[in-house]
C-alpha cells in the first residue's frame, strides 16, 4: 500500500510539474541545473537558432519564467527539476543584454536583462520548445 501511494505522489508531481517520464524526475542529474560551459571570455553561450534564444553547446531553447524578479530566481528545488537553470561560471562576464548573477543557492545563472534564464527538461533534441506557455508563465525567449 505504501508503494502504491508513493507511486501516485511521483506520478501526482510529474503530471503537476510537467515532466512527463521518470527519467527527467529520477535520472542521473537530479540537481535541476545544467552547466553549460561559457566562451573562453566568460560571456554567455548563447546562439540564436529558428527564432529562438538556444544555449551555444547543445542548442536546447531557454526560457523566461514570469514569476521571477530582476536577477532573482523565484523557481525554488522542485521547480528545477522540471526548469533546470542556466548555470554561469562564477567569473562571468556580462556583454550586452546578457549578465551573470549569484542564486540564493550560491551558484550563478545566466539572465537577459535581468530575467533568468532556464532550459526545459522535457525538451529532448534541438528545436524541441515543448515548454513554452506552460501554465502560462514559462515563455522562449524570440529573437526575431
Amino acid at each position: 500500500m505504501k508503494h502504491l501511494l508513493m507511486l501516485s505522489v511521483i506520478s501526482g508531481a510529474l503530471a503537476f510539474s510537467g515532466c512527463s517520464t521518470f527519467n527527467n524526475m529520477l535520472g542521473k542529474d537530479d540537481s535541476g541545473m545544467h552547466d553549460v560551459q561559457a566562451t573562453t571570455k566568460n560571456t554567455a553561450p548563447v546562439a540564436g537558432k529558428n527564432g529562438m534564444l538556444v544555449d551555444a553547446t547543445n542548442h536546447m531553447t531557454l526560457y523566461t519564467f514570469d514569476k521571477d524578479a530582476m536577477n532573482k530566481s523565484e523557481c525554488g528545488s522542485a521547480c528545477l527539476l522540471a526548469w533546470p537553470a542556466f548555470l554561469a561560471p562564477s567569473n562571468a562576464k556580462a556583454s550586452g543584454q546578457f549578465a551573470a548573477f549569484k542564486r540564493e543557492d550560491g551558484k550563478y545563472q545566466w539572465a537577459m536583462n535581468g530575467k533568468p534564464l532556464y532550459f526545459y527538461a522535457n525538451d529532448t533534441k534541438v528545436g524541441d520548445k515543448d515548454g513554452d506557455n506552460k501554465l502560462g508563465v514559462w515563455h522562449i525567449v524570440k529573437t526575431k
